[in-house]
């Protein structure tokens, strides 16, 4: 059993736009369309083998550089269901011509084998192929630079035919080939059974009534086996996929006949082989491959043409680093060489002005008055200075002050005295009694220019009249 890493399903997504599907029915093969080529969906064999038709067929269209999946119909490999071995799973695909060896006639070197565990019962079914057919069709592919991707069979394509049904019965026949009735269960070809006695056509002919009643008997007949075999699943859904019939006349007939619903695989009734290039593409990448890895010549790389190409490449990369090299220090010596000249001008330009700055003394009169004109700025600067801090005084203003106090005048405070600058004002006079001088003092928080100043002393005293005096000094409030 082939087991793709994930690696590999990354690979196969990646070549799908250039891969190649062609699926081998007994009448001929079919191909999926190519984007590069014209190649015909359909070629007869017209009694070639299928091999020679695949090959002349891509030949002739110019196909080539791509990779190639085959579907093989079921004429062309055998089947068999043995007890599934107590083998590891890695080690199954070398056992499988072993375990079979008494059910084939040809030597076990002779085949190629692959097998899919069954999901009822604990089976294997197994699937087997000439070893000779596999290697010539690779052979040939190969001769047209086309890589074989893997050789699938027919029954794990029909498995995902069904739309949205997982177990169901499928009724196939393609054309110039038998009838046959498959049971697919979870996506495995479980049942399998070629019907003979039954001619096509079904339909359209007078025997036609003889020819549904002999076919639905067989179909009954693998029905009540399988009914009696398949424990816990529901086999209650049978497909019809026969070509060159009138599909909808058997589908009909066949349910007046059949304990089991019938009804169509294709409701536009395509081609067996048409349907297969169309469903190939949902095959899991585990899916059965009678192309296995051992079978792929491993291929040589170190060959003489590989060597010869490795050296010349090699050479070619030297030479191109070698010429990137070469300009890079071409470049960096005209560069270094621009910046030596340069160096030298600015050397013979720095001496000159040197030489110039030794010459070029100032004369003691010149310092004299440089001196006396710095001392003349000076002092200009400080009396700048200080007429600025009278005019910042002067904003400050003695008026508001003035017009402050003369807001507060009160009949019980008389000024007589009112000293003031920028750092405090001296206040004296008279008050009728003592409680009038805080009173007074309190209402300057209401003024702007009153607000914030503080009283270093307050002296109340009485004059030789009598006269209830005080003397209050204040200081500007410092945060």
């Amino acid at each position: 059993m082939n087991k793709h890493s994930f690696l590999g399903k990354f690979k196969q997504s990646k070549h799908n736009a250039s891969r190649l599907t062609v699926v081998v029915q007994p009448s001929g093969l079919f191909f999926s369309a190519l984007s590069e080529s014209k190649l015909p969906s359909y070629v007869a064999f017209d009694g070639r083998a299928w091999q020679q038709v695949l090959f002349n067929t891509l030949q002739e269209n110019a196909v080539t550089d791509i990779s190639v999946q085959v579907v093989l119909h079921t004429s062309l490999y055998h089947t068999y269901q043995i007890d599934k071995p107590a083998v590891p799973d890695e080690e199954l695909p070398g056992a499988l011509p072993f375990l079979i060896k008494d059910l084939i006639s040809e030597r076990i070197t002779d085949i190629v084998a692959d097998a899919a565990p069954l999901p009822i019962g604990n089976k294997l079914q197994v699937f087997v192929i000439s070893r000779d057919v596999v290697l010539s069709l690779y052979e040939q592919l190969n001769r047209l630079n086309i890589e074989l991707e893997r050789i699938l069979v027919e029954e794990e394509v029909w498995a995902y035919s069904a739309k949205g049904l997982t177990q169901f019965l499928l009724l196939q026949r393609s054309k110039q080939g038998l009838f046959r009735v498959c049971a697919f269960i979870e996506g495995q070809c479980t049942f399998q059974r070629t019907i003979r006695g039954v001619s096509s056509p079904l339909t359209g002919s007078a025997s036609h009534s003889l020819q549904l009643d002999g076919l639905a008997l067989e179909l009954q007949r693998s029905i009540d086996y399988l009914s009696s075999q398949v424990k816990g699943v529901s086999l209650h859904q049978m497909r019809v996929c026969c070509d060159e019939e009138q599909q909808h006349e058997v589908v009909q007939e066949l349910a007046e006949r059949l304990s089991v619903k019938v009804g169509l695989l294709n409701e536009e009734q395509l081609e067996s082989g048409a349907i297969l290039i169309e469903k190939t593409e949902l095959t899991p990448p585990q899916a059965i491959n009678l192309f296995p890895t051992h079978l792929k010549p491993k291929k040589e790389y170190f060959t003489l043409k590989n060597v010869l190409l490795g050296w010349a490449g090699t050479a070619a990369v030297s030479l191109a680093i070698y010429g990137a090299l070469s300009y890079q220090h071409n470049h960096l010596t005209e560069q270094l060489n621009l910046v030596k000249a340069q160096q030298a001008e600015f050397k013979q330009q720095s001496s000159t002005l040197a030489q110039k700055l030794a010459k070029h003394k100032p004369s003691p009169v010149k310092v004299a008055a440089v001196h006396r004109l710095e001392a003349e700025i000076e002092a200009k600067r400080r009396s700048l200075d200080a007429v600025s801090e009278h005019d910042t005084e002067q904003q400050v203003g003695y008026s508001g002050v003035m017009q402050s106090l003369a807001k507060l005048g009160r009949n019980d405070i008389s000024l007589h005295s009112i000293v003031i600058d920028s750092q405090s004002l001296d206040l004296k006079g008279y008050a009728r009694e003592a409680q009038a001088i805080p009173n007074w003092i309190g209402q300057f928080k209401s003024e702007l220019n009153l607000v914030g100043r503080t009283f270093e002393k307050l002296k109340i005293g009485r004059n030789e009249q009598g006269v209830l005096t005080f003397e209050l000094k204040t200081k500007e409030e410092r945060s």
